[in-house]
């Protein structure tokens, strides 16, 4: 009895002292991170999410926080979070803050003596599983291009991709990914979303999912082109940045669109280990996915002159299936490109018939651009693809096993440029404009978000332009006066130029906007809303021709115009240019007048540019003028 005793007054006395030592050793770790100031260290305010000199977290979510004052208090949060790390393991592991906040212990481990800490914890499996230590290589920012069919992916998309680099995985379709956006009802009406989305009327969160249902969304239903950025991270800024990953997912942000969007985001998650706050500091009311790029390619320059080392590893173009598929069917010789398109036409009923008038290789690269084809259509038409089409992709299947197998040859296709290898996306100018039987006068122009067809952001001739305000000021007169007013213009020519049926060749342009028109002297303004659609094709990649029928509304007499119309885009590198003619209704007997002009711009450098242009619009002008992008 007496060693019973005796036992059960050792374990309680080395209990005991145990609790002594934790509690001394959490009682050491506090003095410290206070005696460091941690609470107000700028990577720690990060982990909690509190912006610039924000004195409360964005993050919505209560049980981001282990202490009740931790969404306003980063000190209570400090403080909490070292205690948690102290506290026993429950019945459930996972549940832990060492497994719940791994991110924090591991940036406080570099700058404390944390008691037994390991970056693996055994007992956080759920981590453990997610977090993919042994195979992660890299971490890639992805920059993914505009789609006209949604308001909020106009100007863009980013993501962010974890690289494991698979050996049988070379796409990196089950690479994990991580996207940042607003939690909309299902079918929400367009005017609500456009106003919730302005003024933050939506949460948001990030999600992670692999790349393959990401390449499903936005290459192959989309068809919008993606640029991956490979960023050269050390191992430590790596863990660190995917630590904070597994924190954040699944926590609730306020959405807006203009500024606290998608890029925002991923900028802000970045900057834990990139230096200061370079990638969010663009001094501007809105951000848009670009802007991340453009920031990135500063802050790659900045490492390189401090610290001798790069930021950006490389820069990979990953083309749409629709850009994949047409340069596919570019390869087809004429007659065989006839019976594809016949074959589409009068449906795979005619295969046998359309087919015997060619030779057996022709047979082959036909059927092969028909499964291509079909595969196509059936992604695109996800997730509720018709049967007719999954039948005639089983039909096409079946004739093309009739033939000898043959390895088809690889597709070749042209990279095109990031949109952050061209000029910034807001523009101010000023130019010298002489207009007929008037005295010159200054303008002034500046547009959030300009990317027209003579600059250097611009993709293959696509036209963009948000808000854009030209001002006139005349020397002998007093104040301003508005010159031009363009609320959107958008001109989307299509120049994958390989005629297939079914798909359409047409090109399109908007524009809602206000002109000043010339009246006996007197300046009066002109509301226009327009929409014009014709085709466009591209010849030796350094001109563009297109021709359109615009049919416009006007708030002056005539108030419905039509203008047919031809132009000219040019793109010599440095210097790009743009000439139309065309006509434009003058009355409603259909009476036209001419209107032609034209504009040539030279960059300078990578945020200036000069230019000339002219027209006939309302009066005979012209101009010289320079511009500026930041």
């Amino acid at each position: 009895m007496r060693t019973f005793i005796s036992s059960i007054i050792v374990c309680a006395l080395l209990g005991l002292a145990g609790f002594q030592a934790q509690a001394s050793a959490l009682s050491e770790t506090l003095q410290t991170a206070s005696n460091l100031d941690l609470a107000n260290h700028p990577t720690w305010r990060k982990l909690l999410h509190y912006e610039g000199n924000a004195k409360t977290s964005v993050v919505l979510t209560d049980d981001f926080f282990l202490s009740p004052d931790g969404k306003r208090n980063s000190a209570a949060e400090l403080t909490a979070t070292i205690e948690a790390y102290f506290s026993p393991w429950g019945k459930d592991t996972n549940a832990h803050a060492r497994c719940r906040f791994p991110a924090r212990y591991f940036w406080l481990s570099k700058q404390l003596a944390l008691p037994d800490y390991n970056l693996r914890e055994e007992k956080c499996q759920s981590l453990e599983n997610w977090a993919l230590f042994n195979s992660v290589k890299s971490v890639s920012l992805l920059l993914v291009s505009g789609y006209f069919g949604n308001p909020a992916s106009t100007f863009g998309h980013s993501l962010l991709k974890l690289n494991t680099d698979s050996a049988d995985d070379r796409s990196g379709l089950f690479d994990l990914t991580l996207s940042y956006g607003a939690l909309v009802p299902e079918n929400e009406n367009a005017f609500r979303y456009v106003l919730r989305g302005l003024f933050g009327g939506y949460q948001a969160g990030f999600s992670d999912k692999y790349f393959y249902t990401q390449d499903l969304v936005y290459s192959r239903t989309e068809f919008r082109d993606i640029w991956e950025y490979r960023l050269a991270l050390t191992d430590d800024e790596r863990r660190l940045l995917i630590l904070h990953i597994w924190e954040i997912v699944g926590r609730k942000f306020t959405y807006y669109f203009l500024e606290k969007n998608c890029a925002f985001r991923l900028a802000e998650l970045l900057e834990l280990v990139v230096e200061g706050d370079l990638l969010r500091d663009n001094g501007r009311f809105w951000y848009i996915p670009v802007e991340v790029f453009h920031q990135l390619k500063d802050a790659d320059k900045l490492r390189q002159d401090t610290r001798g080392v790069r930021l950006i590893e490389s820069v990979r173009f990953i083309p749409s299936s629709q850009r994949v598929l047409f340069h596919q069917l570019k390869r087809l010789p004429p007659e065989a490109l006839e019976t594809f398109n016949a074959i589409v036409r009068d449906g795979v009923v005619s295969i046998p018939a359309h087919l015997e008038k060619l030779t057996l290789d022709q047979q082959i690269l036909v059927l092969d651009s028909l499964l291509a084809y079909q595969q196509y259509r059936l992604i695109a038409a996800e997730p509720d693809p018709p049967r007719d089409i999954r039948e005639a992709k089983d039909q096409i299947l079946l004739a093309r096993l009739q033939l000898p197998p043959r390895a088809a040859a690889p597709v070749e296709i042209p990279e095109l440029p990031s949109p952050a290898e061209g000029s910034r996306p807001m523009e101010f100018g000023a130019s010298v404009v002489t207009e007929k039987n008037k005295e010159p006068f200054l303008r002034l122009n500046w547009s959030p978000f300009k990317q027209e067809l003579t600059g250097q952001n611009s993709l293959e001739g696509d036209e963009i332009v948000v808000l854009d305000f030209a001002i006139g000021v005349f020397e002998d007169q007093d104040g301003a006066f508005l010159d031009r007013f363009d609320l959107i213009r958008v001109l989307n020519l299509n120049t994958l130029s390989t005629p297939v049926e079914e798909e359409s060749p047409l090109s399109w342009r908007v524009r809602v906007g206000v002109d000043r028109a010339d009246h006996k002297e007197d300046d009066r303004y002109d509301g226009v809303v327009s929409f014009g659609v014709g085709r466009a094709a591209k010849w030796r990649g350094t001109v563009t021709t297109y021709g359109l029928v615009d049919v416009a509304g006007h708030t002056l007499d005539p108030y419905v115009r039509l203008r047919p119309h031809a132009g000219l885009v040019f793109d010599w590198g440095a210097t790009r240019a743009w000439l139309y003619a065309g006509v434009e209704s003058t009355d409603y007997n259909l009476e036209f007048s001419e209107v032609w002009g034209g504009k040539i711009q030279r960059k300078l450098t990578d945020r200036s540019a000069v230019y000339v242009e002219v027209s006939n619009e309302d009066t005979k002008r012209a101009a010289v003028g320079m511009n500026w992008y930041w």
